[in-house]
């Protein structure tokens, strides 16, 4: 797309047919000139150098030929290194998948359980399944699903005891630790002998995601309100027995302290009648959300805000380093990192999965409105009315969603380009390539996964899965159907 057009270093060029304009009669003009009936002389009929005319301008035909087939290739060459180029960048988006230009086919399936049963790691695509009574991570060959590595992590409980769940979190890059967790069981009902209640323990395993070996192995204590990935470390949140919560940043490694906090006053309620307190965090804030908010620089453990019983509070980071601050009945701030104001949003703004096309501005959903503002001041950009939720923003338009429809705007100015209502409520987010959204369909007899042109919806291809996927998800620039006990690998 980069090259220059072959025509334009074409030279106009007269192309003659000889035998339709040769004249009847000619006449050297080294020889005199015109005879009798002779209509004049013409110089490039004859060869007064030795030859015809055509031998004087063939070189010429044969050069543009050369040069348009030559600058063609390049200009061919050149769009094909962009669309690889293009490909590569959208692949590596998190919740993206490379370019899918044909009805795509189940490349291999293999065993996958567990609410967040496919993560990408170290170039592979790692699933996590009960096998034998135990739960076991095993890194996969994205192309041909040959396991490259497997780790036994923890046995199943058995009857009696409660129910273990295994989650895997990786990093942004393919290299980073993988960290796997998961809260010891206890016992469902406790006999009347025991005086202090057990509180298990949440157990990390570090591990390496290019062979499968362990790097490091440490347990926070009980009971888990929370743990959330920041970079390299874990934010864990846990209750104490005095009702307390303590919430600390740690090695994912080593499970070093980073930082520790704990709540001035007692946030869990024994009784269950309030809501538990619940940990949101990102790499630059940390919110305690419950009974009394607060919210955390991520990188220091320091109290940004705290408020008061009864108040509702959250915050959300921004990609530049600054956060939106969120109080309920006061409205939400744009601050910068030292937490200077620097504007007001209507709420807080919306993730979704972009390529960056599209930096710059927040995406707010205020229930039946959803709003673009500038991410420096909170400057209206475009309004919105529709229920639907923005799920992805790529090549400009933002991808919106809801129940059975599908919708698509510009991300300039909020202008419709296309809606479309599916028969049935589709199973998951639309996932995009950066050419298609792509849904999953639920059917009588069959899954339908549809691709629709991200610009203009119309259809590009329709693939029939099994009936019982559950949702379709992009894991390492990949198509995965997963059902409750599968991962099907699309390409």
């Amino acid at each position: 797309m980069g090259g220059t057009r072959p025509g334009a270093r074409m030279r106009p060029v007269e192309l003659v047919d000889e035998d339709d304009e040769r004249p009847t009669s000619v006449t050297s003009a080294r020889h005199g000139g015109a005879g009798p009936g002779d209509e004049g002389p013409d110089d490039g009929s004859t060869a007064g150098d030795g030859g015809p005319s055509w031998r004087r301008w063939w070189p010429w035909v044969v050069g543009v030929a050369v040069l348009a087939v030559s600058s063609a290739g390049v200009a061919t060459v050149q769009a094909d290194a962009f669309a690889r180029e293009r490909a590569d960048r959208i692949a590596r988006v998190p919740g993206m998948v490379r370019p899918v230009e044909q009805a795509p086919a189940v490349r291999w399936r293999a065993p996958a359980e567990g609410p967040a049963p496919a993560v990408a790691a170290g170039g592979a695509l790692v699933l996590l399944s009960v096998a034998d009574g135990t739960w076991t991570a095993r890194a996969h060959d994205p192309a041909t699903g040959d396991v490259r590595w497997e780790l036994p992590l923890v046995e199943q409980p058995g009857a009696g005891f409660e129910s273990l769940v295994v989650t895997c979190a990786a990093g942004d890059a393919q290299q980073d630790v993988l960290l796997c967790a998961w809260a010891e069981p206890d016992v469902l009902y406790g006999g009347a002998e025991v005086t202090t209640p057990y509180a298990p323990p949440t157990r990390v395993v570090a591990v390496d995601p290019s062979d499968g070996a362990v790097l490091g192995e440490w347990e926070a204590e009980g009971p888990t309100l929370g743990v959330t990935r920041v970079d390299d470390d874990l934010v864990v949140a846990v209750a104490r027995p005095d009702r307390r919560v303590t919430v600390e940043r740690r090695a994912g490694t080593s499970g070093e302290v980073r930082w520790s906090w704990t709540s001035p006053e007692s946030l869990v309620d024994p009784t269950g009648v309030r809501v538990p307190p619940r940990l949101v965090a990102d790499r630059r804030v940390v919110t305690m959300a419950g009974i009394a908010p607060t919210v955390l620089d991520a990188r220091s453990g320091d109290v940004i805000r705290s408020g008061g019983r009864g108040r509702q509070m959250l915050a959300r980071g921004l990609p530049d380093g600054g956060y939106v601050l969120w109080v309920w009945t006061v409205g939400a701030e744009l601050r910068a990192a030292d937490g200077t104001v620097r504007g007001e949003v209507p709420a807080l703004p919306v993730r979704v999965v972009t390529d960056g096309s599209l930096d710059g501005w927040l995406l707010v959903d205020t229930g039946n409105q959803v709003e673009a503002v500038a991410a420096q001041d909170g400057a209206p950009l475009w309004r919105l009315t529709t229920p639907a939720e923005p799920v992805a923003a790529v090549d400009g338009v933002v991808v919106l969603a809801r129940d059975a429809t599908v919708l698509v705007v510009d991300g300039s100015d909020g202008r419709e380009l296309w809606e479309r209502r599916e028969p049935r409520e589709v199973l998951s987010d639309p996932v995009t390539d950066g050419l298609h959204a792509i849904v999953a369909v639920p059917g009588r007899d069959a899954t339908d996964l549809v691709a629709r042109g991200l610009h203009d919806g119309v259809l590009a291809w329709d693939v029939a899965l099994p009936a019982d996927v559950e949702q379709v998800v992009a894991v390492g620039g990949r198509l995965v159907a997963l059902t409750g006990a599968q991962a099907l690998v699309l390409g």
